[in-house]
């Protein structure tokens, strides 16, 4: 089988695109363009549409397909598990099977790969060819063609084949433009600690819009809102978004994108941002560190109003951005409704806040010891008040402590306060591509 597994194959096996371009001409003359797709490592598993079965049709993420006969040979193929030699192990699996099969429902390895042409249909009516066949080089899979040029449509469906395969199950996957997708824990156990009122507000104007959507429509309220989210680093904004994040995949099973913001981001990749969520709609955009949108990339002021406004058949979109300067933002975009609609401020723990987060940090402690922490953080932000039990932590491990003792909390306190006072915040630093908070569950 080792001209399915390149770089081991002998060349010329199969058609060049060109060639395989002119068979196609011959088969389908009604087709005026042929699409060559080339995959690469991130793109979804066409190969697995057809799965272990030489079936003629079925249905994949929403889809359904079919077999379309041409003169191209269609062979059925089949890896036989002959482990003979390895009876003892019964979790072997030789390594040129491994790749290229996987178990169906009944617990057979089968082979994944397919050649031919299959007819695509959408569920509204959507059509395309999608043909396989062996290449030049020896592969299958490495490209596919397809009878279309309407890449909005291929992308919707190259989207939903890729979440029907999706490797990481009940987990929310948020799709990245510009960089690599983001997959978090559905689970929602972190503990948000906000002033009194603040997270009921967010959340009664966020859920309804997934919820109420009818009503939007019988009232005649444009079914679109924009968010912000404003406060020092580690006040729990993105603590915030995560958990909205989570409840509204577990309730309404929303969609999400977001943006890769680099130097490099510009008006295209704004646009492609909203373009690929309006097509999921309602979907929530997400836009951390906004702020640096209009300052450090190549996109400008209009071309990002434009799209926060939504000329065009954009409704169905929540977006939500987070700042951390506020200042850097233009007026334009936060002192008028229908762009940023309503922001809200995450401030720096009070006294109170600071220590709701103490006794659930650490539960074992005193309650006079608990107080003179609350007392001796001021302006400490979560993220501090939480390096402070993770340093304690580790301190309590390194006495060999079974658990986290008031001694190792005050060397902690004592440590991280110094490090406070000598200007080094929150650890922050800025790169030219920040990492996201939603890779923290």
């Amino acid at each position: 089988m080792n001209e399915f597994s390149p770089p081991d194959v002998v060349p010329r096996r199969g058609m060049t695109s060109i060639e395989t371009t002119a068979f196609l001409k011959k088969e389908f003359p009604q087709v005026p363009q042929w699409t060559c797709w080339l995959h690469g490592f991130r793109d979804p598993p066409l190969h697995r549409i057809i799965g272990g079965r030489f079936a003629s049709s079925g249905s994949i993420g929403g889809w359904s397909w079919k077999r379309v006969p041409t003169s191209y040979p269609v062979p059925a193929y089949w890896i036989a598990d002959d482990c003979s030699d390895h009876e003892d192990d019964p979790q072997y699996i030789p390594h040129s099977i491994k790749v290229s099969r996987q178990q169906d429902d009944s617990g057979n390895h089968k082979l994944l790969q397919w050649v031919g042409a299959l007819e695509i249909r959408g569920t509204t009516g959507e059509q395309f060819l999608l043909f396989s066949c062996l290449s030049a080089g020896g592969g299958v899979g490495k490209f596919y063609f397809v009878s279309t040029q309407d890449f909005d449509l291929l992308e919707r469906f190259a989207r939903d084949v890729y979440r029907h395969f999706e490797l990481v199950k009940d987990q929310i996957r948020i799709d990245v433009i510009g960089g690599d997708d983001i997959v978090i824990e559905p689970k929602d156990d972190e503990r948000i600690v906000l002033p009194p009122g603040l997270q009921d507000d967010i959340e009664k104007q966020v859920f309804p819009f997934f919820e109420k959507q009818e009503t939007y429509k019988r009232l005649r309220l444009r079914h679109r809102r924009g968010f912000l989210f404003v406060g020092e680093p580690g006040t729990g904004k993105t603590m915030m978004l995560r958990h909205l994040i989570r409840q509204c995949y577990q309730r309404y099973k929303t969609q999400f994108f977001t943006l890769a913001i680099k130097r490099k981001t510009d008006e295209d990749d704004v646009a492609n941002t909203f373009s690929r969520a309006a097509r999921h709609a309602p979907s929530m955009v997400i836009l951390e560190d906004v702020d640096s949108l209009t300052t450090q990339c190549n996109v400008t002021r209009s071309a990002f109003l434009a799209e926060l406004d939504g000329i065009g058949d954009r409704d169905g979109l929540l977006v939500i951005g987070t700042t951390n300067h506020p200042e850097s933002i233009d007026p334009a975009l936060v002192h008028r409704p229908s762009r940023f609609d309503r922001v809200w401020h995450s401030p720096l723990p009070d006294r109170e806040l600071r220590q709701r987060y103490l006794e659930h940090s650490f539960g074992t402690l005193d309650e006079d010891a608990v107080h003179k922490l609350a007392q001796q953080t001021k302006n400490w932000s979560f993220a501090y008040l939480k390096e402070l039990h993770t340093t304690a932590s580790i301190m309590a491990i390194a006495k060999d402590a079974s658990r986290v003792t008031t001694e190792a909390v005050l060397d902690a306190f004592n440590l991280l306060d110094q490090q406070f006072r000598d200007g080094k915040k929150n650890h922050v630093v800025r790169s030219e591509e920040p990492t996201l908070g939603f890779a923290v569950v």
